[in-house]
């Protein structure tokens, strides 16, 4: 008798210390919210309940709807259980911690819904329309509304110097004022100083019109606006945004009377769409069972106590594998990071060093699916960030186009990381490449890989001591190759890289030479337009082209319109791909902008538009 009231007495004490109901046999699995993104979901039972996760920061002001034919109740809670706020259909509130909260969605009856994810202090990015309404402000203000849409104001631009801040929330989007008189000439640059940032700017008139925008063509992930003709009196401002990523910043800027003189690059491939790189999309979230890609990054997360999560990986036998987990910004998860072999058998486990776990070069022994397990230690929960990689790294950093004969600067700062140089080469060009560390806590390789992501040539110590050295490498076809960094073990420092052209494929006519002018990286579903705008002066010709990210399934369309928008030019295939290429000569001075859609896909994708100048 005394056992059973001792635990009848334990059940009544745990159910007084809940603070919400305890789920039921009728909860469904753990599912997913990112921002700005609606999900579509099913109830099949009378009080259902289906629980979503996200990771937000202190101080987010967010906003959940529900769109559905029945009345939907939701229940906000925190990472410990607790309820923060409820209502139906709709939910505000604003969170005081950083973490990992969690949303039950519940009606009375079966039904279906659709539910958003978003901020209410702010707009959503994919709000913005192709053309901004124009705003009559009779005398500028500090803060105008038309700034309140694009952003948080920062202040004023001034010409020679330089303004450096800082993102420190994902989608942060800054606004700064440029006071310009009509025929001043605008060029300005935004530049990542650190962290993960995709810099990316839009410059607007005095009216609010978009004037012009870029996000790449700066080179090394840079945004730049060259030579932009000033039409009208007045306050402009300028967008700045960060990708969806957080770190600091640099803006410089100059008004002159007269345009810079800018050097044309030399297209090497003049009639063949070149190769660009597929671009770094923001990290997606990943549920537990799904596979890892390589150098791949996906957002998880611990929600209760006790919980896990796995990603399977297929591996061959003998192949080097780096695995590293990263803790997301305010998570409270002291993580263990476990692999275990086709049998079932532990290989390996590891814990966070600086809010890092890293299992660098992992031989593995069999063939078959491996398996990496992450769980919180201590009852600890929280968002993270994983990835894997084939050879000593997991994670991709973007350094931009290279030329030959200059050296290049760069750091790996953090184990497991692996810089891309972009290098153009026709089919037959022989290169040579050295790579030297410049600190002892590096020991760096270096490897050429051609256009499909096949290895050329790698090289780790031939240089002498730990220098790499690709003597000799010939390039099998023409396109852009990457020659990529990474630190072998756990070393990081910074070095040096320079290229040199050995001997170069004869060429039957000179490539014609390209100034760029618009740049970015971007994605469009199905049933979506996208438009990217920029500014060129009258008699000029472009090249636009649209390249699918390799394996995304995008049959992207592309159509050029003129500033009054009708159509110049459009462009769909060509000859042995999907992607669109279009020259075209402009006839006036003013705004043009590139329409970009998927025909019955969706995916990402790069775009370019530059001035050819024979």
């Amino acid at each position: 008798m005394r056992p059973f009231i001792l635990t009848l007495c334990a059940l009544m004490l745990l159910a007084g210390c809940q603070t919400e109901p305890a789920p039921t046999n009728l909860t469904l699995p753990l599912r997913l919210l990112n921002f700005w993104e609606q999900t579509s979901g099913s109830l099949s039972l009378p009080n259902e309940i289906q629980p979503y996760q996200f990771v937000a920061q202190a101080g987010d002001a967010i906003r959940i709807r529900v769109i559905s034919s029945r009345a939907i109740s939701l229940m906000l809670l925190d990472s410990n259980g607790a309820l923060l706020a409820q209502g139906t259909n709709l939910l505000e509130a604003t969170l005081t911690t950083g973490g990992t909260y969690t949303v039950r969605v519940q009606a009375d009856a079966a039904t279906t819904y659709d539910i958003g994810l978003g901020y209410s202090d702010r707009p959503n990015p994919a709000d913005y329309t192709p053309t901004p309404l124009p705003v009559t402000v009779a005398v500028p203000t500090p803060t105008p509304p038309f700034y309140a849409r694009l952003g948080t104001i920062i202040g004023e631009l001034v010409s020679g110097q330089n303004r450096i801040s800082q993102f420190t929330v994902p989608e942060e989007r800054h606004v700064y004022t440029l006071a310009a008189s009509a025929g001043l000439i605008l060029n300005l640059r935004m530049t990542r100083i650190s962290g993960s940032i995709d810099p990316v700017i839009h410059l607007y008139d005095p009216d609010g019109n978009e004037v012009t925008m870029d996000d790449n063509s700066g080179g090394n992930r840079a945004a730049e606006l060259r030579n932009i003709p000033l039409t009208s009196d007045g306050l402009y401002s300028l967008q700045a945004w960060g990708g969806g990523f957080t770190g600091q910043y640099q803006i410089s800027h100059d008004l002159s009377d007269n345009p810079v003189a800018i050097t044309p690059a030399v297209n090497p491939q003049p009639t063949v769409t070149p190769y660009i790189e597929p671009p770094l999309l923001p990290i997606q979230p990943a549920l537990t069972g799904q596979p890892l890609d390589d150098h791949v990054l996906v957002l998880g997360a611990i929600e209760r106590p006790g919980d896990f999560d796995r990603y399977p990986l297929e591996v061959s036998q003998g192949d080097v594998l780096t695995i590293g987990l990263l803790l997301a910004e305010g998570s409270s998860l002291v993580p263990t990071l476990e692999v275990y072999d086709i049998d079932g058998a532990q290989v390996i486990a590891t814990t966070t060093l600086n809010g890092l776990a890293l299992i660098a070069g992992l031989t593995a022994s069999q063939t078959g699916t491996y398996t990496v397990w992450v769980n919180g230690q201590n009852n600890t929960t929280g968002g993270y960030v994983i990835g894997y990689g084939s050879g000593w790294s997991f994670q991709d950093n973007r350094r931009g186009l290279t030329l030959p004969d200059q050296v290049y600067a760069g750091e790996l700062n953090q184990p497991g990381q692996r810089d891309s140089w972009g290098i153009d080469l026709n089919a037959g060009d022989v290169i040579s490449a050295a790579l030297s560390p410049l600190v002892t806590t590096l020991d760096p390789a270096l490897q050429l890989v051609a256009p499909d992501g096949s290895l050329v040539a790698s090289d780790d110590n031939s240089g002498g001591g730990r220098d790499s050295l690709i003597g000799s490498a010939r390039a099998p076809v023409s396109g852009r190759y990457s020659l990529r960094v990474s630190a072998i073990g756990a070393t990081t420092g910074s070095y040096t890289l320079i290229w040199r052209v050995v001997n170069l494929a004869p060429t039957a006519t000179p490539a014609p030479g390209l100034i760029p002018i618009l740049s970015v990286d971007d994605q469009v579903t199905g049933s979506a337009y996208q438009f990217y705008r920029f500014y060129a002066p009258a008699g000029i010709r472009v090249q636009i082209t649209v390249q699918a990210a390799p394996g995304s399934g995008l049959d992207p369309v592309a159509a050029l319109l003129a500033p009054d928008g009708t159509v110049l030019a459009e462009g769909d295939d060509t000859p042995g791909g999907l992607n669109p290429l279009i020259i075209q000569t402009l006839p006036d001075a003013g705004t043009y902008t590139v329409r970009v859609n998927g025909y019955l896909s969706s995916g990402p994708f790069s775009l370019t538009a530059d001035q050819v100048v024979e």
